[in-house]
């Protein structure tokens, strides 16, 4: 809840947002961030003051770094509070000042087009000289520029700026260190060219040991991504972050986990992203009873996972459906209609092992009990009978498959069910088979 909170309030701005190198000398960061937190400024290029408490609001200054060419600053906030960490960014672009020397005809008139912004015109020496104080853009590669002689003829040449490379991925962790017992979550912030933040950058996460993944893109430019250290890891783990050809590194500690339930049995997509993890959704199916009755299921699911085992517990509600059935009346040669319907809670397990990256095949058991209701309509007459009702134990067994989609995962399974026969005035079984799936939302 602490973190929900945080990343309520957490709010980082500059102003101005955009900076020209050279004619200005900075801007004012704020973010806001809730009462108690601990703020850490950082920027990829340039330098930003120590952070200072203003009413709810924490502020710094940022200074441009002492360049010429086009870059963009990567601005990082990092929120600690009540041992929770969120990570917010910015990017601010700078544009980029410096005078150009150009040679053309003396005297001519040289205007430069860059961007969509007129610079000039210039009149050129009697050497023939233009000097052009160009500002461009990041993400700028070429200009126009329109040149006049002093006989009024007009040509248009292309120019390449020839800007150089400029850091345009950050990433950072969401704690200080990563251990067996709570995988960590890294972020990787991406911008364009022109200093935006890239929604559809290719991402990738590689570790030199352990296991390291994207996960999903959480905001503009920004992605998560989580890496699981092997057992036994000791010292640091070095990450490298890839983006658009871009690499970002980091030293990451390994420190060794606090309890020994930590210790998974074997690998799995699903672990936690923290100690505890709670799953809930709806799962349905559709199959038949072993006695040929078409069966339809719907229940309501939540899984809580414990710390990274490959465990979690179920709790589970939900009904069933049933064709009708026929069985012998109080009649001699005479056969009745039974429909059944039952409503059912459960409890149970289910163990997962990863079969490839973000995929997880899982056994399930459960145990519960079902309330069994029947209606009857006796023989050809089809007078009907009271329904009964009656509780049966239930049990079902299921195994299927886990996999990672968006906020949750999606579950597909076969289960089996079993459970009583003669109940509530039922002469058969309603155990069966059916083909179960469903989603299930991480709620934390």
């Amino acid at each position: 809840m602490a973190l929900i909170a945080l990343l309520a309030a957490a709010s980082l701005t500059a102003d101005p947002p955009k900076l020209i190198l050279g004619k200005d000398a900075g801007a004012n960061i704020e973010l806001q961030a809730p009462a108690g937190a601990k703020v850490t400024f950082s920027a990829s290029a340039g330098s930003i003051g120590e952070a200072r408490r203003e009413g709810g609001v924490f502020k710094a200054r940022y200074t441009a770094p002492a360049l010429k060419a086009p870059s963009v600053a990567l601005v990082l906030a990092q929120i600690d509070r009540d041992g929770e960490r969120e990570l917010a960014w910015l990017a601010i672009p700078l544009t980029g000042s410096d005078t150009m020397e150009i040679e053309t005809k003396p005297g001519s008139r040289v205007t430069a087009d860059v961007a969509g912004h007129a610079i000039g015109p210039v009149t050129a020496d009697a050497k023939g000289i233009v000097r052009l104080p160009m500002v461009v853009p990041p993400g700028v590669e070429k200009a126009t520029l329109h040149i006049t002689d002093k006989l009024g003829n007009t040509i248009d040449k292309p120019l390449d700026l020839e800007p150089p490379p400029f850091t345009r991925m950050r990433m950072a962790p969401r704690a200080d260190s990563a251990s067996i017992a709570s995988p960590l979550l890294l972020e990787i912030f991406v911008v364009r060219r022109d200093g935006t933040p890239d929604d559809r950058a290719t991402v990738d996460l590689d570790a030199e040991d352990g296991d390291a993944e994207l996960r999903r893109r959480i905001g503009r430019g920004v992605y998560l991504a989580r890496y699981v250290p092997p057992a036994g890891k000791t010292g640091t783990v070095h990450l490298v972050g890839t983006a658009n050809g871009q690499q970002a590194a980091l030293d990451l500690p390994i420190a060794a986990g606090q309890v020994m339930i930590a210790r998974p049995f074997w690998k799995s997509s699903l672990s936690a992203e923290r100690p505890w993890t709670i799953g809930a959704g709806l799962i349905g199916g559709v199959g038949s009873t072993f006695d040929g009755a078409t069966a339809g299921t719907a229940m309501l699911e939540a899984a809580l996972r414990i710390e990274v085992l490959p465990l979690e517990v179920l709790l589970e509600a939900g009904g069933s459906w049933f064709t009708a059935l026929t069985q012998p009346g109080p009649a001699l040669d005479a056969l009745d209609t039974a429909r059944p319907r039952t409503t059912f809670v459960q409890a149970g397990v289910r163990l997962g092992k990863q079969l490839v990256r973000g995929v997880d095949g899982h056994l399930a058991l459960a145990l519960g009990a079902a309330s069994q209701s029947v209606s009857r309509t006796v023989g050809a007459t089809g007078a009907a009978q009271p329904s009964a009702h009656a509780w049966t134990p239930h049990l079902a067994f299921a195994f299927g498959a886990n996999m990672r989609i968006g906020p949750g995962r999606a579950l597909a399974q076969l289960q089996l069910d079993a459970s009583g026969s003669n109940v509530a005035g039922l002469a058969t079984s309603l155990g069966g088979v059916q083909l179960m799936a469903g989603y299930l939302v991480t709620v934390r």
